[in-house]
């Protein structure tokens, strides 16, 4: 392994090292991980507003960016996909493709989900 190769690495190692500081620091910085209290949890779309509830919290946001963009570095650098052919390269996306398919799936589960208890909680509320 020549010289530029271990720089290349150790700067691939210490951008990995900073985004795991960073990921550690997001939930102790915030106190929290999406929900202020468990209650916020408990309410049903129509007291808290449907974007409200299904717009995930900032820092959840960003722990996925960060997870996102190390294993990008893993992958490229340490799998050496980055000097892979382009066949390759679309080969090893595919799982990626299919992992944002299964979450945009649960997404529409979620919405559909909040649907059902905000017309619930609107019938409830017209029984009263």
């Amino acid at each position: 392994m020549s010289g530029h190769d271990r720089k290349t690495y150790f700067k691939i190692f210490l951008a990995l090292g900073i985004l795991t500081i960073v990921e550690i620091a997001i939930p102790i910085l915030t106190n929290k991980y999406g929900y202020e209290r468990e209650t916020d949890a408990a309410r049903t779309a129509e007291q808290v507003g449907l974007f409200n509830v299904f717009t995930p919290h900032w820092s959840s946001t960003a722990l996925y960016a960060l997870s996102i963009a190390k294993a990008t570095l893993v992958g490229l650098f340490f799998m050496h996909l980055k000097f892979e052919t382009k066949w390759l390269k679309f080969i090893a996306i595919l799982p990626g493709i299919a992992a944002l398919y299964a979450v945009m799936l649960c997404a529409e589960a979620f919405y559909r989900h909040l649907l059902e208890v905000s017309g619930q909680a609107m019938h409830d509320l017209g029984s009263h």
